[in-house]
């Protein structure tokens, strides 16, 4: 094999953005499938690492990577329709795939891609044992619409929590994730209880900041049972919704918020 790193592009739905809380990879010298790669992530980081459109990730990833390693390493996008992993959304953007061979057979099931270092990418079996890298990241924007108690769920599966937005610094965070949702307002751990009327955080915490839309939350009069909290796409203000609607969801991977 020339030295040519091989980067498997990770099925991962995650948004990450730029200006947002830094993430961090680490590259794992273990040769394990695909499958076995996103389980070790998701245990012990956030999940596989996922390449921006603009390869800005890429660079960071071969900083991370020996400069002396030469075989592949997994992130891996999965199956025939793309799509990354913990958000289930398919790619989307022409220029992630400019040099691109891939067989396209809707008989394979189960392949990857790999990408070298100089852009080009091909699939791959995903049953093949690689090394892998991982990537670290507080803020998870999953572009899946679930009811609350679903983004609640699947956020848990996740060794994740749902988002409390609890001070001024994370909200602000909170908000800028938001903006790539794909809905118009994305569920936040935020839910009223009726008993004691009041709103109160999934981590414990009591909302003492609060971001209210006008006539929302403490803002109202409305009947507000049934209602968990949402924060909006555009506008970054709260809002009570029903809790069986269905939005975008930013589940947390801090122990703080």
């Amino acid at each position: 094999m020339d030295q040519t790193l091989f980067l498997l592009l990770a099925f991962s739905g995650l948004s990450i953005l730029p200006s947002s809380l830094p993430h961090q990879f680490h590259f794992v010298n273990l040769k394990t499938t695909w499958t076995e790669a996103q389980s070790f992530c998701r245990q012990n980081y956030t999940d596989l690492a996922t390449i921006d459109e603009d390869m800005v990730d890429m660079k960071k990833i071969n900083n991370t990577v020996s400069a002396g390693w030469i075989e592949s390493a997994w992130i891996g996008l999965y199956n025939n329709i793309w799509r990354w992993s913990l958000g289930d959304r398919e790619l989307e953007g022409e220029g992630f795939w400019a040099q691109t061979q891939t067989n396209n057979d809707p008989s394979k099931e189960d392949v990857c891609v790999y990408m070298m270092l100089n852009g080009y990418k091909q699939d791959h079996n995903c049953k093949s044992e690689w090394p892998f890298v991982c990537y670290d990241d507080e803020l998870v924007l999953v572009s899946e619409n679930k009811t609350w108690s679903e983004a609640l769920w699947h956020c848990r599966d996740q060794n994740m929590e749902l988002v409390s937005a609890h001070n001024q610094n994370i909200q602000h965070w909170v908000q800028q994730r938001a903006k790539k949702a794909s809905t118009p307002f994305v569920w936040l751990g935020l839910r009223y209880t009726c008993t004691l009327d009041f709103w109160f955080w999934v981590n414990g915490e009591e909302s003492c900041y609060h971001n209210w839309a006008d006539g929302e939350g403490y803002n109202t009069m409305k009947e507000q049972c049934g209602n968990m909290g949402a924060i909006q796409r555009d506008g970054g203000q709260w809002v009570g919704k029903s809790e069986t609607e269905r939005f975008n969801f930013i589940c947390s991977n801090s122990t703080d918020y």
